[in-house]
């Protein structure tokens, strides 16, 4: 028997009798990277639904001001679609087998967290606009904007409004943020880590 019948022969028994519980076992141990990938896209449907949604909004508002405050969040949202849309690229590209296995993992560790810090720090200006504009949305459901502003206790509730929703704003995007992305660069660490120590 040739080398190439003994293959086709092993070929043909793989074929004929598959491992059991295969499927589950592919589908449990995805590598970190793959998983960061996964968090991203999720990030970015997130994002779109989100920029659909304000720019419904600016469409079908009468207010002016409410109109301009959609959009500022349009241009948010989008500032958050080109940051994540990067952080991904950066990824896909960087994440190849051909290459120093170590630092390409690293590479996309420290780019990865480097683009979450950028993400937390840029919230906090965020986080306020945000308020600002839910506020004035809130008002135009049954008032004028322009007219409920000329008061001046509007304002002490805008800055109390801020005041409270930034840090609890901020509070829950650590949280999601941990829960969408932290396991897996902890996994990732301990990849790098692992292969470091074997060098």
């Amino acid at each position: 028997m040739d080398l190439k019948e003994a293959w086709k022969k092993l070929e043909q028994k793989k074929l004929n009798q598959p491992i059991v519980g295969s499927e589950e076992v592919y589908n449990s141990s995805k590598h970190p990277i793959q998983k960061l990938m996964r968090s991203f896209k999720i990030a970015l449907g997130f994002v779109v639904f989100f920029e659909a949604a304000f720019a419904y909004l600016a469409i079908v508002m009468p207010q002016p001001i409410v109109k301009i405050a959609m959009v500022l969040m349009m241009v948010v949202y989008i500032f958050y679609f080109v940051t994540n849309y990067h952080t991904l690229n950066h990824i896909k590209t960087t994440f190849r087998m051909d290459q120093n296995l170590s630092y390409t993992l690293q590479s996309i560790y420290d780019n990865t967290q480097q683009s979450l810090k950028f993400q937390r720090k840029s919230a906090l200006f965020i986080y306020p606009l945000a308020a600002t504009c839910g506020f004035l949305l809130g008002l135009s459901i049954e008032r004028d904007v322009i007219e409920v502003l000329q008061n001046r206790s509007s304002w002490i509730i805008l800055a109390i409004t801020i005041a409270v929703l930034t840090p609890i704003s901020y509070y829950i995007a650590i949280l999601l943020e941990r829960a969408g992305y932290g396991r897996y660069l902890d996994q990732l660490r301990g990849l790098i880590q692992q292969l470091n120590s074997q060098a």
